[in-house]
């Protein structure tokens, strides 16, 4: 006969307890759990030792914890739902205040299971500096003041003889909702111009109901006799929109969007120089909106974008929006429509390739003629390489007949720019460049830092300046080296010095060296239409 010494029999006893992490799938024995408590584990940003480390921690104050749970939607006691869970750590991870956000499973024998959600904090304080001899620009952003999500903005920005300060902010959870609010103001030395937005928060493609209510007013006036210009803009645009899921399945979403607009825009722009539209316009109607989105639920994995990283999220599938709206001009009594769109593409055509793809368009039209039209287009292909990853990147934009108050183009050049820094406006630009990182160093499969030589070709067609009569068409191919801090999360937007040398030019541009500091999505490219950008700056 066996006896069991009371040692042995507390040993058989005890619950077997289990461990499972989720980074990208959703670990199978939490299947069929129900939720017995719910936790945080916050970490504040990475800091260097040393008097640096001190500096940037006392700099940084960590996220307060309700940040993370107001995104997290379970109800504690209740099954666990896989997808709610999954959907709720993609909104933590969305809100851009952390460079790390897992999810950890802990279950004792048949004890609920008991998670905590890792967070470390990134850091939230973005800067931009560009100086030239006609063009300069200083900007400052933390978009986590006091640790409460909260983004405040100032910049400077002085272009030839013309300067502006402009001041945003933006609340996530505006009087303690989740109505997510936004506001900026710009002051010109003749005028300014300010915007406010208020939207609903976005917990799933699945959602029901999505809405969102902008307005813009810009205002500005400046008479030079002396010099020959005039300047009178009176701009104010009113919108308002709202979306209704109508067809789901397993693989996408469709909504049906519905809304509002007026605009009214009465603007005169006479000055020295080439020109690409009317120097006059006015315009002034209502119109009822319409349009259809759609949303991909399709989710992939990678591993590779930083060496011994854990499978990360990618959001792969097709997405967009389309609105148009028609109604009679005030003026002429002719009915005009607005359309305003983007759709965009994400690929996973093997483990180790990423294919991306963007389209975005909008203007005015009637029965004669396109109005301040632009359509933008960009793609890019990613692929891993042993140390590092190949990337080719091109941009493209076109204009047609814009309004005489566009000064520059939205897809904007940092090393172009940095070489023809007066070049404000062009019918169209097109961007290449085919880039070789290799890794120097990582640190715990979380970010590494890399170094980038690239070579780049970048043109303008038809660029107008005040200091040229005619049109010029500028034109550079470029060699370089970057560095750039890059995170495991396919949409965390990385920091990139870099380093270039002009090896040929055309179009008045000379062969110099450049250096640019920038801040680049990596994965994410404003994928919205341009009557949904936020109101901040």
């Amino acid at each position: 006969m066996l006896v069991a010494t009371p040692r042995a029999a507390a040993a058989r006893q005890a619950p077997v307890c289990r461990v499972d992490t989720l980074t990208a799938g959703f670990p199978k024995a939490w299947l069929g759990q129900s939720v017995g408590q719910l936790s945080i584990d916050a970490q504040t940003v990475e800091t260097p030792g040393g008097i640096i480390g001190n500096v940037v921690r006392e700099l940084h104050t960590r996220t307060q914890l309700w940040v993370p749970m107001n995104e997290i939607s379970l109800t504690l006691g209740s099954p666990i739902d896989s997808l709610e869970l999954l959907e709720s750590v993609r909104r933590v991870r969305a809100t851009g205040l952390y460079t790390e956000v897992t999810v950890t499973g802990a279950r004792c024998g048949n004890d609920p299971l008991e998670l905590t959600v890792h967070t470390r904090d990134a850091w939230s304080m973005r800067m931009n500096v560009r100086y030239g001899r006609t063009a300069s620009r200083a900007a400052l952003t933390e978009v986590n003041l006091f640790g409460r999500a909260l983004t405040v903005s100032a910049s400077a920005e002085k272009l030839e003889t013309r300067s502006s300060a402009t001041f945003g902010l933006a609340e996530p959870y505006l009087f303690g909702t989740h109505v997510r609010g936004a506001a900026y103001l710009r002051v010109f030395a003749d005028g300014r111009a300010w915007s406010w937005s208020l939207r609903s928060p976005q917990y799933s493609p699945r959602d029901l109901w999505r809405y969102s209510v902008s307005s813009f007013q810009l205002r500005r006036y400046q008479d030079d006799g002396l010099n020959l210009t005039l300047t009178d803009i009176s701009r104010r645009a009113d919108a308002g929109t709202a979306a209704v899921r109508w067809a789901l399945d397993e693989h996408r979403a469709y909504a049906f969007v519905f809304g509002a607009e007026h605009e009214q825009a009465k603007i005169i722009v006479r000055q020295p120089g080439a020109r690409l539209g009317s120097p006059e316009v006015s315009r002034e109607f209502s119109a009822a909106i319409v349009g259809v989105a759609r949303r991909s639920l399709d989710v992939g994995k990678v591993n590779w974008l930083v060496p011994g990283q854990p499978n990360a999220e990618l959001p792969l599938g097709v997405e967009g929006e389309w609105v148009v709206g028609i109604g009679p001009e005030a003026t002429t009594k002719k009915g005009i429509a607005h359309f305003d769109g983007w759709s965009g593409v994400t690929l996973l055509p093997t483990p180790t390739m990423i294919v991306t793809g963007d389209v975005w368009a909008s203007g005015y039209g009637n029965q004669d003629s396109l109005s301040n039209g632009t359509i933008r287009a960009a793609g890019s292909i990613y692929q891993h390489g042993r140390g590092g990853i190949w990337a080719l990147r091109v941009s493209f934009e076109r204009l047609q007949n814009p309004d005489p108050d566009v000064y520059a183009l939205s897809m904007v050049d940092p090393v172009l720019r940095s070489l023809a820094p007066t070049t404000r406006l062009a019918e169209s630009a097109l961007t290449a460049s085919l880039e070789r990182s290799f890794t120097m160093y990582s640190r715990e499969g979380r970010w590494a830092a890399d170094a980038v030589p690239f070579i780049q070709f970048s043109e303008r067609h038809r660029s107008v300046d005040v200091s040229n009569a005619s049109p010029t068409n500028p034109q550079a191919l470029l060699v370089g080296l970057g560095f750039r801090h890059l995170f495991n999360q396919p949409t965390q937007a990385t920091v990139r010095f870099d380093i270039a040398k002009t090896v040929w030019s055309a179009g008045g541009l000379s062969n110099r060296w450049v250096f640019v500091l920038s801040t680049q999505p990596w994965l994410a490219n404003g994928r919205v239409r341009d009557g949904l950008r936020e109101a901040v700056r």
